[in-house]
């Protein structure tokens, strides 16, 4: 379904597309979907730790047996944080009193009370899933939909988790940049490892897909470029060679996780599945550890784009290991908190965009008018993004 100029600058809906708060249109929406909330490697067995997503708080932790667990932030005795308590085998135990809740988030153990007590007394848990090195939530009333929420992608490789951003905006304005293709020839210019899109730009076309959205970005030199953007909040893309690695590792397949933490706060959790087995494994996990030393000792993410932002160093002149997320970041976030997209002027590039909000203002509206929004499908394991020039190999 192609979006024509018309249809760009059409009035919108009263809808709130921003908002994921409990009881919202925008809420109820993103709570049929699984959301990534922190990376495995993240959770260590016997450890617990506070979550906030879509404007809720939890605790999350991993038991003994390896089972990751979530659960509401409070004790139901006088309001502890659980997350402060102890994880006994599978189950966790207040700090505050000592109450003792299982699996099933029924307390089995309150020692000051009487026997029998513990039975009428429960904590509210949540579902969970591990997949590609992630952790992911379901916080819906319903029963979640099919778990992983899409396939590994095709072929052997090696998947990497990177380590989680916290990025001081609105989760759709990141999900909004990964569907325009244009601005990597220009915010990633100074640098970085994007040059090898910035050569010519493309034309940006995108139909709705009964798992949410593909766009396509075809270039004069005929490469073309497809994106699978899953709803609500993911996007699979093939990526230029990382920054540091020499070429190891080809180019990857990137799955971006933009998960709200509240409507002015979002996480970039992020995999890639780099096409490398055997010996090449080992050669490119030396290169990311390489990469890793530098990242550690270069200033924070954060700090930078504050400097950038203040005018402490133009943007042009930043190095950074990190430098696409610098400036992603410096970019996305400086819109404000919750861009105000009513003084925005959309162009033909916004095309994907353009019609991703289409569909969001219509299924947050059907929600608001109490109707039946639509059901949404798992990706098919052959529908893959792919990058290259059709027809060469």
């Amino acid at each position: 379904m192609a979006v024509t100029e018309r249809e760009l600058l059409r009035p919108r809906t009263k809808v709130d597309l921003t908002t994921t708060k409990p009881g919202t249109p925008g809420g109820i929406f993103m709570r049929q979907f699984w959301h990534a909330i922190a990376r495995s490697e993240d959770v260590a067995p016997g450890h617990a730790i506070p979550v906030r997503i879509m404007s809720e708080d939890y605790a999350l932790y991993r038991g003994a047996s390896g089972r990751v667990q979530l659960v509401a932030q409070r004790c139901p005795h006088r309001g502890a944080l659980m997350h402060l308590g102890w994880v006994e085998n599978d189950d966790i135990r207040c700090v505050y009193h000592g109450w003792k809740y299982d699996c099933s988030g029924q307390c089995i153990e309150a020692p000051a009370e009487k026997e029998g007590f513990a039975k009428n007394v429960s904590i509210a848990t949540f579902p969970t899933g591990e997949a590609f090195g992630l952790i992911y939530g379901y916080f819906g009333p319903d029963e979640p939909p099919a778990f992983p929420p899409y396939p590994e992608s095709q072929g052997e490789g090696y998947i990497e988790g990177w380590p989680v951003e916290h990025v001081p905006c609105n989760y759709l304005q990141s999900f909004e940049n990964s569907m325009d293709e244009v601005h990597v020839a220009f915010t990633h210019s100074p640098g970085g490892s994007h040059a090898a899109l910035s050569h010519d730009l493309p034309i940006i076309t995108a139909e709705e897909t009964p798992w949410g959205m593909l766009r396509h970005g075809k270039r004069a030199s005929g490469m073309v470029r497809e994106t699978l953007h899953i709803a609500p909040n993911i996007v699979r893309v093939i990526v230029p060679p990382l920054y540091g690695m020499d070429g190891v590792g080809g180019w990857p397949e990137i799955t971006f996780h933009f998960t709200p933490v509240d409507d002015d706060n979002h996480l970039w959790i992020v995999t890639a599945k780099v096409q490398v087995t055997g010996d090449e494994v080992v050669r490119y996990k030396e290169k990311r550890a390489e990469f890793y030393a530098a990242r550690a000792a270069a200033p924070r993410i954060q700090s930078v784009v504050d400097d950038i932002w203040a005018g402490k160093v133009a943007f042009d002149t930043v190095r950074h290991p990190e430098l696409a997320i610098v400036q992603d970041i410096a970019v996305q976030a400086g819109q404000g908190r919750i861009q105000d997209r009513s003084t925005e002027t959309l162009g033909r590039s916004d095309a994907g965009l353009a019609l991703w909000r289409r569909i969001l203002e219509r299924e947050l509206q059907i929600i608001a008018d109490g109707g039946t929004p639509k059901k949404w499908q798992r990706t098919p394991d052959d529908v893959v993004p792919i990058v290259g020039i059709p027809g060469k190999h």
